[in-house]
C-alpha cells in the first residue's frame, strides 16, 4: 500500500529533467526530431485544439472570469466579447437548415437552443477542421512545441472558471435560503430549489466546496502542479456536471465541456496514472515538453503564471466580496425584515376569514431585503416583484411593481410593538387594512436546529 501511495506522489509531482533532457529540448517553432506521435495522437490534438479552442473562445462565462469578474465595464466587455465571437450568422443558418428552429436573440451562456447549437456547430467544425489540418500539415510528426503553449490556454480558461464559481461559494454567495423558502411548500420546489436551499442553508458546507474549487484553481496555475490541479478539477467537475444532470441546472453545457478541459489535460498523462493505480511497476518520468530551451525562462514563465493566477483568484474575490456586501448575505438587514403572519386582512371595512379558497387575501409578507418584499396568498403561492420604500419616520410604506412600472400602493404604516404591523391603504380600487405579526425565524428547524456532537437519537423532523 505504502509502495502505490509513494508511486502516485511521484506521478503527481513535478517532472525534473534531467541536464540531457534539457540539452536536448527543440527550439521553439521546429518540432523535435527525437519523439514520434502517432497518426490517432496528431488528430485527437488537433481536434481538441480547434474544438477547445472554439469554447474557450467563445464563451463569455470565460473571458469574463479571466477578466476578473463581472461588474461595471467588465460586464459590458464581456458582453461585447460573446456578442463579437458568438457568430450568430453561422448559428442561426444551422439553426433553420439543420435543426428547422429559429434562433431568439437573448443568449446569457445557459442550455437553450443558442447555445446548443452552437456547439454543435463548433463540434462539426472541428470534425471538418481536422482532416484539413491533418492534410495540410501530414509531414509534422509531433506538435511538441505547440503542445505546451496550448496547455496553458486551457489550464488558465479551467482555472478562471475554478476561482469564479470557487469564490462565489467561499465568500458565500452562489447558494442562499431565502425567507420565502422557509413558507413556501416543499412540493412547490423546482429540483433546483431543492439543491439551492439545501446547499445554501449549510454556510460551512458551501464555503468548503468554494475552497476546494479555488485549490484546483491554485494547482492548475502553476505548471509544476498543474496534473494535481487538473485531477482535482475532474473529480470537483465530476461531482458538479452530476448535479447539474440530476437537479436540472441549466448550466449542463458549460459544467460537462469544463470536464472535458480537465480531461483535455489529463489525457497525456493517462499511462502514468494507469501505471500507479493499476501495476505495481515504477512510474516513468513526465515527458512534458516546457515552454523553452532555457531553464530560466521557463522560471520565468511560472513565475508568470502564477503571478496571473493570483491576480485572477483576488479580483474574483473582490468582485463577489462587493457583490455579497451589496445584495447577498452581508447586505444590511432591513428594519422590517422577516416573515410576518397577516393575523387579520379587511377589505372595504369587512374582515376577510382565512380561508385556502381566498386568492385575494393575503397570508404572509415576507420582508427579505432593504426594499423587496413577497406576498404569500391564503393558498401558498408567492406573489414576488414588489419594491417597497419604508419610512418609519413618516408611518408610511409604498409598494411598486417591478413588471408593471405604472402600479403602485401607498400604505399608512403603524408599529405598536417590534414584532406588531398594520398597514392601511388602497390597492387595485379596494380599501385594506391589514394587522401582521413577526414570526419567529428560531421555530424553523432548518434555521434554529444546529450541529450537535452527540445524538442520543436521530433527528429527521
Amino acid at each position: 500500500m505504502k509502495a502505490r501511495a509513494g508511486k502516485l506522489l511521484r506521478l503527481l509531482a513535478p517532472s525534473q529533467p534531467n541536464r540531457a533532457t534539457r540539452r536536448r529540448s527543440p527550439r521553439p517553432g521546429t518540432p523535435p526530431d527525437s519523439s514520434q506521435w502517432s497518426g490517432v495522437a496528431r488528430g485527437a490534438f488537433r481536434f481538441a485544439f480547434v474544438y477547445a479552442g472554439s469554447y474557450c473562445l467563445t464563451t463569455p462565462q470565460i473571458f469574463l472570469a479571466l477578466r476578473g469578474g463581472g461588474l461595471g465595464h467588465k460586464q459590458e466587455a464581456a458582453d461585447a466579447w460573446a456578442k463579437l465571437w458568438s457568430m450568430r450568422p453561422v448559428r442561426k443558418w444551422v439553426a433553420a437548415h439543420v435543426f428547422d428552429k429559429e434562433l431568439g436573440e437573448r443568449f446569457d451562456g445557459g442550455d437553450d437552443l443558442n447555445a446548443w447549437v452552437g456547439q454543435f456547430t463548433w463540434l462539426l467544425g472541428a470534425a471538418a477542421a481536422t482532416p484539413v489540418w491533418s492534410l495540410l500539415d501530414r509531414r509534422r510528426t509531433n506538435y511538441e512545441t505547440l503542445d505546451p503553449w496550448f496547455k496553458v490556454v486551457v489550464r488558465f480558461c479551467l482555472a478562471g472558471q475554478m476561482f469564479s464559481y470557487g469564490a462565489a461559494k467561499a465568500i458565500p454567495l452562489q447558494f442562499h435560503l431565502p425567507l420565502t423558502k422557509l413558507v413556501e411548500p416543499f412540493g412547490n420546489f423546482s429540483p433546483m430549489s431543492v439543491l439551492w436551499a439545501q446547499t445554501g442553508s449549510s454556510k460551512p458546507y458551501q464555503v468548503l466546496l468554494g475552497c476546494a474549487e479555488i485549490a484546483g484553481g491554485l494547482l492548475l496555475v502553476l505548471p509544476r502542479t498543474a496534473t494535481l490541479g487538473a485531477l482535482l478539477c475532474a473529480m470537483e467537475l465530476t461531482q458538479v456536471f452530476i448535479l447539474n444532470m440530476t437537479f436540472d441546472v441549466p448550466v449542463k453545457i458549460h459544467s460537462f465541456h469544463l470536464l472535458l478541459l480537465s480531461l483535455v489535460l489529463l489525457a497525456p498523462e493517462s499511462a502514468r496514472l494507469a501505471e500507479a493505480l493499476l501495476s505495481d511497476r515504477a512510474v516513468r518520468a513526465s515527458s512534458t515538453q516546457e515552454l523553452f530551451r532555457s531553464p530560466g525562462a521557463n522560471r520565468i514563465a511560472a513565475a508568470a503564471q502564477v503571478a496571473a493566477g493570483l491576480w485572477l483568484l483576488r479580483a474574483q474575490l473582490r468582485n463577489d466580496w462587493s457583490v455579497w456586501k451589496t445584495y447577498g448575505g452581508g447586505r444590511e438587514k432591513p428594519e422590517l425584515y422577516g416573515i410576518w403572519d397577516v393575523a387579520e386582512f379587511t377589505v372595504d371595512g369587512e374582515r376577510q376569514p382565512p380561508l385556502t379558497t381566498d386568492v385575494q387575501r393575503w397570508r404572509r409578507v415576507v420582508f427579505d431585503s432593504a426594499d423587496a418584499v413577497t406576498i404569500q396568498r391564503m393558498d401558498d403561492s408567492l406573489d414576488g416583484g414588489y419594491v417597497a420604500a419604508v419610512d418609519l419616520d413618516s408611518h408610511s410604506m409604498s409598494l411598486l411593481k417591478m413588471a408593471d412600472p405604472k402600479w403602485n400602493a401607498t400604505f399608512a404604516l403603524q408599529r405598536p410593538d417590534d414584532d406588531e404591523l398594520a398597514l392601511e391603504g388602497e390597492v387595485d380600487g379596494y380599501r385594506l387594512r391589514v394587522r401582521l405579526q413577526r414570526l419567529d425565524l428560531a421555530a424553523f428547524p432548518l434555521v434554529d436546529r444546529g450541529f450537535h456532537w452527540v445524538q442520543d437519537n436521530s433527528y429527521m423532523a
